[in-house]
């Protein structure tokens, strides 16, 4: 009697499933898997780059060991980039564009990674965060401080940062709030990057992620409440892919639009719960946008379009307040109440100026002539170079959602800029209108990177250039003349020294320096014992002054009924000219 051998049957979780369907299967997982091989690419690359910071050598205090210091990130930069190009031209002859998106993944982590490690110098051997416990560092600590003790926060502001301060006093540094205040801004501080070149993944191919997204945050970099500038640089890329959903909606099936719509709404609600600043700023933009885009979505797709455009806005709206409603409760109800009086040095600067951001740092450039004249008309170059990015990316593409997003939330913020500038006298407060600078510079920023994308796109001919961007432009179409390979790597080269340049000009800002300024924050961190009696060794004269009950950091709200802005002018008169009126002398 023979036996016939059967053949083996499949693994049990694929019996009974076509082939067909196992393969569409694995063509889905596969770009979950490169996502999230991108997104540890670059979060690696910013933690490596963050913790070469304790192989330097210096003496922060010293200004010879500060430039020491910054000289040595550098050159640990260079062999980090020099790496990545060296892996990524043979790897682009065998996979072509695939080492792209870990190239410009890896060296989006650098170019923050390169700021944290100077921010980490400029802390060598001190447990506290910048400015120590005063300013904002302070209440921060306050306020995490009453977290611990179960008690609740002033309802107006954003919760997530306090607690996960709270969390990490808690789980990491036992008990000590400010040093678990700078292990957590200097993580902000190095996913910058990442998350910069990875919200902007969601709309732009891996170079033009890389050269849009983390150029235009470089100006945002903020080692000093890093979370309110994170959360700018992730919000209008998301909000961007949400609008870029409504457009699309009528072309979608319904139960998809929901679903994106719904994760994207938890997105921008994780967001608001970090900080709600430039939501309030965007508002009025948004809006009208989503208007646009529904009557939009009605005039192309019909009833069935409209209602698929609701059922993406509804279910993004649904969990937004899902996951913030009772702080946005909070908030609003707050909104009346709550009058903001702090002076910024450039509550006095002429208010269509923006093209700076310095936030309400120390320093003396409110005591001289800010901003510098400008060439065309009091006009600066700089931002007529971004006003011709504005109007070349409307010429070419007002019908990207990308460009119509950042363009409504620019218009928002000059509007809400203007209108609280306006009534500052009036009211006496200033209601953190200078702020606005920061989201102006960014949302400019980025229409000038978008508009250089869509002339090269143009000029790559009609079929590079389709109608309505979506997530898989790709980008892959070149001019014949131009190499893939040179491209990544001129590209990979430029953009790394320019992160590397931006990320130590901006930690020179912050070293340790006594006098009045941004490095009198790391001054006083140095110069400060910790809760613990740690005293740091570069304190000057090797003493440190006593820290304070972190009770007792909480500064008192100002009289509502003062201004806290002096009503006279800030800027230094104009002194005589020495050679009298006529410039000949007397």
């Amino acid at each position: 009697m023979t036996t016939s051998v059967q053949p083996a049957p499949a693994e049990g979780r694929h019996q009974g499933i076509p082939p067909s369907q196992r393969r569409r299967a694995a063509a889905l997982r596969l770009p979950a898997v490169l996502w999230t091989a991108e997104i540890l690419t670059a979060a690696t690359a910013a933690l490596l780059m963050t913790g070469l910071a304790w192989s330097v050598r210096l003496n922060p205090m010293s200004r010879v060991g500060q430039v020491s210091g910054l000289a040595a990130l550098q050159l640990r930069l260079l062999l980090l980039i020099g790496v990545v190009v060296l892996v990524l031209v043979p790897a682009m002859r065998r996979w072509a564009d695939l080492p792209v998106r870990f190239a410009a993944a890896a060296v989006a982590g650098l170019s923050s990674g390169v700021l944290a490690a100077g921010i980490s110098l400029a802390l060598r051997d001190t447990n506290w965060p910048l400015y120590a416990q005063q300013g904002d560092s302070g209440s921060l600590q306050a306020w995490v401080g009453a977290l611990m003790d179960g008690k609740s926060l002033d309802g107006a502001y954003p919760p997530l940062f306090p607690h996960i301060v709270a969390f990490v006093a808690e789980h990491v540094t036992h008990g000590q709030v400010g040093y678990a205040l700078k292990l957590v801004d200097l993580l902000f501080v190095a996913m910058l990057g990442p998350l910069a070149y990875l919200s902007w993944r969601l709309l732009l191919p891996p170079l033009w992620a890389l050269g849009i997204g983390v150029t235009a945050a470089l100006p945002m970099a903020q080692p000093y409440k890093p979370y309110t500038t994170f959360v700018l640089v992730a919000f209008l890329p998301v909000l961007a892919k949400l609008m870029q959903l409504l457009q699309r909606a009528p072309e979608l099936p319904r139960r998809t639009a929901a679903v994106r719509g719904a994760v994207l709404g938890l997105g921008i609600g994780l967001l608001f719960l970090l900080y709600s600043g430039w939501f309030v700023w965007s508002a009025a933009g948004v809006v009208v946008l989503t208007v646009v885009l529904l009557l939009r979505a009605r005039r192309t797709g019909g009833t069935r379009g409209l209602l698929n455009g609701l059922c993406a806005i509804g279910a993004a709206g649904g969990v937004f307040l899902l996951v913030s409603g009772v702080y946005l409760v909070r908030l609003l109800g707050s909104a009346g109440s709550t009058i903001d009086r702090y002076c910024y040095f450039d509550t006095y600067t002429e208010p269509t100026y923006f093209a700076m951001w310095r936030d309400d740092l120390p320093g003396t450039d409110g005591q001289s002539t800010w901003p510098v004249p400008g060439e065309i008309g009091g006009v600066g170059l700089f931002t007529i170079l971004l006003l011709v990015g504005l109007g070349v990316a409307l010429a070419l593409g007002i019908g990207r959602t990308t460009v119509l997003t950042a363009a409504a939330c620019t218009a928002s913020a000059l509007l809400m800029r203007y209108w609280y500038a306006s009534h500052m006298e009036r009211d006496q407060a200033v209601m953190l209108y200078p702020r606005t600078s920061a989201q102006l510079l960014y949302c400019l920023l980025v229409l000038v990177g978008l508009a250089c994308y869509l002339v090269v796109r143009r000029r790559q001919g009609p079929a590079a250039a389709p109608a309505a961007e979506s997530a898989e432009d790709t980008g892959r179409r070149l001019p014949l003349r131009l190499n893939p390979r040179s491209v990544a790597v001129g590209a990979i080269c430029a953009l790394g020294l320019l992160f590397g340049m931006a990320g130590s000009a901006t930690a020179s800002k912050y070293m340790p320096d006594p006098h009045w300024g941004p490095g009198a924050l790391a001054w006083i961190a140095q110069s400060t014992a910790d809760t613990k009696g740690h005293c740091s060794r570069y304190a000057p004269n090797g003493q440190c002054k006593q820290p304070r009950d972190i009770s007792d950091l909480l500064v008192p709200l100002p009289d509502p009924g003062k201004l806290m802005c002096p009503k006279v002018n800030p800027y230094p008169p104009r002194q005589p000219d020495p050679l009298g009126p006529s410039g000949f002398g007397e």
